[in-house]
């Protein structure tokens, strides 16, 4: 199978980490066991109980239990309760839509989309709109860029914004390609029977740097062959192996003076009893010809897609970087200087990965697994102000910022495939109808149905 990056091995993670999220299932009829610091949350689950008692047809009171359960862990608990109340009520809408809030939450996208799809088709439907639709509609306009039946996947803009550089496997492995968005025309860059991946541009436009399995002769699977940097020149097409190093190099990117060239690799771990797959990555830096090629992690996590903020030198300013020291995959800065790092994700349980900085340093894009599904992200620098972007059942990955900030380039496989997509900032999403949010929704529940 070709690989994408170890990214994508995420992505078939994601199933394995939302089935484990859910509470464990407590005793019908019994409260919860809580702890003594809890006492508070026991006594107002024992006077919902009683006021539910004595008012069975209420469903404020069994919603308000719900939520209590819900907040406390409890989310078969607090299903339950709604179930209940449903038998009483079966078309009482806001009782539907907090069933398919919990049911989303737990990772029962299933259950969730075919009890919004219900909330949508009753006789209030339209009173939902608005709050079902940013579950299936992106935050801005985004258009499909490269969308063909091969797979297209880690774009990234030119320096004049008029062009996207990506890697797409429509010969059978990965080759890159550059795409202008001006005339529409494409030109494949690469042509080899090795994998070509993950290309950016240079700050000049005169050079590409990327990755290829070229370098590695052994007689091994053409998909466990090793990565190297790779620099090549766009008006001769020479050529540079920048790290041949016996490991897997990957995900490089210049800083944006162009002086330096961030990367990731495995090089620190010398383990011999583990596959490579399994070997911890750190991140490096080195400059533009290869020299110098500088540790700035090395511990037993896997640290990955490094980029410099804009003024950094290999010395001084910061980097940006993900790491699943913590267990799961959060966003990272490190002073070069003072070798410091800061967390500035903070979603136990999920994956927050692949930040890229906007030109003027004061944006991050990532993706995160944090709903259920990989969507892009936008924050502030430290990690402020974090706003969801995109909202589909889809997995929308690795979003690249366009020179002015305006635009973010990413790829997605709501096509089926994956496809390169651009989504302008600058333009938001157009109110959809109730009649096509129901039509995603659908499309969305036979999506998951035809993948159980």
């Amino acid at each position: 199978m070709l690989h994408f990056s170890k990214y994508f091995s995420l992505i078939f993670l994601a199933a394995f980490i939302f089935a484990c999220s859910g509470s464990q299932k407590a005793t019908q009829g019994t409260v919860p066991s809580v702890g003594e610091a809890d006492a508070q949350v026991k006594a107002k689950i024992e006077m919902l109980q009683k006021q539910i008692k004595k008012n069975p047809n209420n469903m404020e009171y069994r919603q308000q239990l719900a939520n209590v359960y819900f907040e406390n862990g409890h989310n078969l608990e607090a299903m339950k309760v709604l179930e209940g109340a449903l038998k009483l009520d079966p078309n009482n809408s806001e009782v539907k839509y907090q069933y398919g809030e919990i049911a989303l939450k737990s990772g029962d996208k299933l259950r969730a989309f075919k009890t919004f799809k219900s909330v949508l088709e009753g006789l209030d439907g339209e009173n939902y709109l608005d709050r079902i639709a940013p579950y299936f509609v992106d935050t801005f306009q985004d258009t499909p860029v490269v969308a063909t039946d091969a797979q297209e996947a880690f774009g990234s803009f030119s320096p004049d914004g008029k062009k996207i550089i990506y890697q797409s496997d429509q010969n059978g492995n990965w080759d890159l390609f550059i795409y202008d968005l001006t005339t529409g025309k494409t030109e494949q860059v690469t042509n080899t029977p090795a994998h070509e991946e993950n290309p950016s541009f240079s700050p000049d436009g005169v050079h590409i740097v990327y990755t290829s399995t070229a370098d590695d002769h052994r007689d091994v699977d053409f998909d466990q062959k090793l990565r190297d940097i790779f620099v090549m020149d766009l008006n001769t097409h020479q050529e540079e192996n920048l790290t041949r190093n016996g490991s897997d190099d990957w995900r490089p990117r210049y800083s944006f003076s162009g002086k330096f060239i961030t990367f990731v690799s495995q090089r620190n771990d010398l383990r011999e009893d583990v596959p490579f797959y399994e070997l911890h990555s750190d991140i490096f830096v080195m400059e533009n010809t290869g020299r110098f090629q500088l540790p700035l992690t090395n511990d037993d996590a896997n640290e990955g897609s490094p980029q410099l903020f804009p003024g950094s030198t290999d010395e001084d300013g910061e980097v940006i970087f993900d790491s699943n020291k913590s267990g799961s995959y959060a966003i990272y800065k490190m002073d070069l200087r003072t070798k410091k790092i800061t967390q500035i994700t903070f979603n136990p349980g999920v994956n927050d990965v692949a930040p890229d900085i906007s030109n003027s340093g004061d944006k991050v894009a990532f993706f995160s697994d944090r709903d259920g599904n990989y969507e892009i992200y936008m924050m502030n620098d430290d990690g402020s102000a974090q706003q969801r972007l995109t909202s589909n059942p889809a997995d929308d990955l690795n979003p690249v910022f366009s020179p002015d900030g305006t635009k973010i380039v990413f790829h997605s496989n709501r096509n089926g495939n994956y496809d390169l997509f651009m989504m302008d900032l600058n333009r938001p999403a157009s109110q959809i109808s109730l009649s096509d949010l129901i039509q995603r929704v659908d499309t969305a529940i036979k999506a998951l149905e035809e993948n159980e």
